[in-house]
């Protein structure tokens, strides 16, 4: 598991939160969104820490090592391991009427309530609005979307910057991750460390990502398209990673062109992406990014996927041979 800790404390997030504390303005309910999971998680246990230790206390150490190990018995957490419903909603406005076992706060930590359906979202919504005295409630989403209005006008929305490429990079390497394989995964994780993990610890990643790259050199024009059809047509290939990386690696390209070396992401093929840069120019890299995008829009209405990935392929080698003709 990565160690966020650095980088929270050092947050807009944080800062905003512990100026509450100071200021002793602290809302009843925060909600802090974030598309990285375990960054959100790990927040949501230090603004745990924080309402519970907001008067000094000798119980400190003791109350911030069993939230982290999930036992304090005046934090609660809900919806770790199922979606919150009807039933947890009922509970939680429930155990909310309860007075602190030994600490003289309670802190709820709802988790993932941007998947809860509207009937458990009302359900809570009093409770929420109006808590016990000392009572805080903190709400953790990947996406806001889903909840209803009258839920977003009763917390204070607290978003989580998305983070670096380079803070990830480092976290990844701190963590034992080799710097090469920790420089490629942080530029193709969009900035959600969580994901960056996840693509470090899979053996077959940077066989997929050096096959994209492939693509890139390889494609001259229809006939070279079969074969990288085949490679990212299988079923275990992931239709969106795939067009992620390769407008990624199409976007680099552009900068390169437009001599902005410097804002290129994936530093580790700098040279690489040079050789692909001499064969085509500025306007033919933007259609095959913007033929990505369209295709980002075609998954999300369920069409075919090898439809998708192949229309890339050919409108990269469509563009290749339209920069060919111009330099003839």
């Amino acid at each position: 598991m990565l160690n966020f800790d650095k980088l929270i404390f050092s947050s807009n997030a944080y800062n905003i939160l512990s100026l509450d504390c100071k200021s002793k303005r602290i809302s009843h309910a925060y909600l802090f969104a974030s598309k990285d999971e375990n960054l959100l998680k790990r927040f949501c246990e230090v603004c745990a820490k924080l309402f519970i230790n907001l008067d000094p206390s000798a119980n400190e150490e003791k109350n911030n090592l069993r939230i982290d190990k999930g036992v304090h018995p005046d934090v609660k957490f809900f919806g770790l391991d199922k979606t919150i419903n009807t039933e947890t909603a009922k509970d939680i406005v429930e155990q909310a009427s309860y007075s602190p076992f030994e600490s003289d706060k309670k802190v709820f930590v709802l988790w993932n309530v941007g998947s809860m359906n509207e009937a458990s979202q009302n359900k809570i919504l009093k409770t929420i609005e109006e808590p016990p005295e000392n009572t805080f409630f903190v709400l953790a989403a990947n996406s806001t979307v889903k909840l209803l209005p009258t839920i977003l006008s009763r917390i204070k929305l607290i978003e989580i910057d998305e983070l670096k490429a380079e803070q990830i990079y480092e976290m990844l390497v701190e963590s034992g991750v080799e710097k090469t394989r920790a420089e490629i995964c942080s530029s193709s994780a969009r900035g959600n460390a969580t994901y960056a993990e996840k693509l470090a610890t899979d053996d077959g990643f940077l066989d997929f990502y050096n096959q994209i790259v492939s693509a890139f050199f390889e494609i001259n024009g229809s006939r070279d398209v079969l074969k990288f059809s085949n490679i990212f047509n299988a079923k275990t290939i992931n239709k969106r990673e795939f067009l992620d990386i390769f407008m990624m690696i199409a976007r680099d390209v552009s900068m390169i062109i437009a001599k902005n070396d410097g804002l290129v992401v994936n530093k580790n093929l700098i040279s690489k992406l040079k050789v692909v840069a001499s064969m085509l120019n500025f306007d033919a890299v933007s259609e095959v990014i913007k033929e990505c995008l369209e295709q980002k829009k075609n998954l999300d209405y369920n069409v075919n996927g090898t439809s998708v990935i192949d229309s890339v392929l050919f409108k990269l080698a469509e563009v290749k041979v339209k920069c060919r003709r111009l330099l003839a």
